[in-house]
């Protein structure tokens, strides 16, 4: 089991996109999430970073670290989006294993806090 920072892993790259749109992307937004994830393996920023938890081969997560999760309050982030597990894999603590390395990630890019908000 492997978390991959898709940023370091660029060829990762197709796989990301297409994986993260398969989970949350719709028709209107599959080119939002390409755009987002092609653009951050370029950017000097420190966000935004997205994430795959690979098994054996197979992709079985991800997770993104944006500065915004669609909230008007610019003054909040950086934020954890679209975390998601694939149902037969839930129950392992792979999603908080996901968060883990998010939050350590967070600290090294300087932040001092992280948003997640979940429904």
């Amino acid at each position: 089991m492997q978390i991959i920072n898709v940023r370091e892993h660029v060829e990762y790259q197709e796989k990301a996109i297409k994986y993260i749109q398969s989970k949350w992307a719709n028709g209107n937004t599959l080119k939002l999430y390409e755009d987002c994830i092609t653009h951050s393996l370029k950017t000097d920023n420190s966000l935004p970073i997205w994430y795959l938890l690979e098994n054996r081969g197979e992709i079985i997560g991800c997770a993104g670290l944006i500065s915004n999760d669609f909230i008007s309050r610019m003054d909040l982030w950086p934020w954890v989006c679209a975390l998601y597990i694939e149902e037969g894999y839930r129950g392992m603590s792979l999603g908080g294993k996901l968060l883990l390395k998010i939050k350590e990630d967070t600290k090294n890019a300087g932040f001092n806090k992280l948003l997640y908000l979940s429904t």
